[in-house]
């Protein structure tokens, strides 16, 4: 009970946080000295035409992290992309999984997400072959388990409907139902902006009839190194009936591109767990190339990775992943990159 108490707070306290953030928008100034009254007026030492100057200078640099933001998260298939998007798309994919300690894996998967324009365009039916990868950073242990111990349990069918969609809000509602158990929640997602930063935070409350309340929180922080490079910083944690403890994690990202077709990605992830005692459990370092190839809707992946976990003395355990995809309905993003690289 105090477990779903603390996930209704968490989630209460993003949709606070947007709440506010229109009211002060939408808000009256009243009269005394507030720092809101302040908000365009004349900065010291400065003339107007430079004032002009450094104001575009602010939003152009804006302008630019979140759409090259946008563009890494469309290009390497981020849930942060697909999840907040309404659009008809289907993704073939084919993955081999190998680590040194636990050998390797063949995964399929597939993933068709359908707008329904007579639902007012806000309804999307979604066809998954294994379950929605939302938020999901836990280390390749916790993955081959899951996929080991519910392979019946991969096939999900869901409905989302969209009550908020666009660049500052995003709210949704999914029901869904697989073979083993049923799902209802809500997705919220607010992105704040810092100017040269970004930050977003998203919330998951979903409750399962097998496993019951779980809460998935994340923050991300982002900020442009230069043209070519995105760095991201993630924290997350996950609050859940199913499971002892408050396992969460903490995840540092550089994105480089190359083209319009070719990045690369530098990951770091530090994961820790709360139950039986605060532990850092596994280090997790990883390189991932991505490529289309041949076609636009071709896409090649290369993830050589090496694991640090705690349970065997912190030895390394080497490991590749090597990743086909087929997008269905795709888009390229030609026309993002060249508004944001060019």
């Amino acid at each position: 009970m105090n477990k779903c108490i603390l996930c209704l707070s968490v989630l209460c306290l993003g949709l606070l946080s947007g709440v506010s953030h229109v009211q002060g928008e939408n808000s009256s100034p009243s009269t005394g000295n507030r720092w809101g009254e302040e908000q365009g007026g004349d900065l010291p030492l400065l003339t107007e035409n430079q004032e002009e100057m450094l104001d575009e200078m602010y939003n152009q640099a804006s302008e630019m992290l979140i759409a090259t933001a946008e563009w890494i998260d469309s290009f390497f298939d981020d849930e942060r992309s697909v999840a907040e998007r309404n659009t008809t798309r289907g993704t073939l994919k084919l993955s081999f999984d190998y680590l040194e300690d636990d050998g390797g894996e063949v995964k399929p998967r597939f993933d068709l997400r359908l707008r329904l324009p007579r639902l007012s365009n806000k309804a999307q039916l979604i066809i998954l072959g294994s379950e929605d990868p939302d938020f999901d950073a836990s280390d390749s242990r916790e993955k081959r388990a899951s996929s080991q111990d519910n392979d019946d349990a991969s096939f999900v069918t869901a409905l989302r409907y969209f009550f908020r969609e666009n660049d500052k809000y995003n709210l949704a509602f999914d029901v869904g139902v697989s073979w083993d158990y049923l799902y209802s929640g809500f997705r919220f997602r607010h992105l704040q902006d810092f100017g040269t930063l970004q930050g977003r935070f998203a919330n998951r409350l979903r409750y399962y009839t097998d496993d019951g309340w779980e809460n998935k929180t994340f923050y991300d922080l982002e900020f442009q190194l230069d043209n070519n490079y995105l760095f991201r910083s993630t924290s997350e944690i996950l609050f859940s009936e199913g499971r002892d403890g408050y396992p969460h994690g903490q995840h540092f990202r550089i994105y480089q591109r190359y083209s319009s077709y070719q990045a690369l990605s530098y990951e770091s992830s530090f994961l820790f767990e709360t139950e039986p005692e605060y532990n850092l459990y596994n280090i997790r370092l990883l390189m991932r190339y991505r490529q289309r190839f041949y076609r636009d809707w071709l896409v090649m992946e290369i993830s050589p990775n090496v694991e640090f976990p705690e349970d065997n003395g912190r030895e390394p355990n080497p490991g590749v992943i090597f990743k086909f995809e087929a997008a269905i309905g795709c888009d390229s993003g030609k026309e993002g990159y060249h508004k944001v690289f060019y």
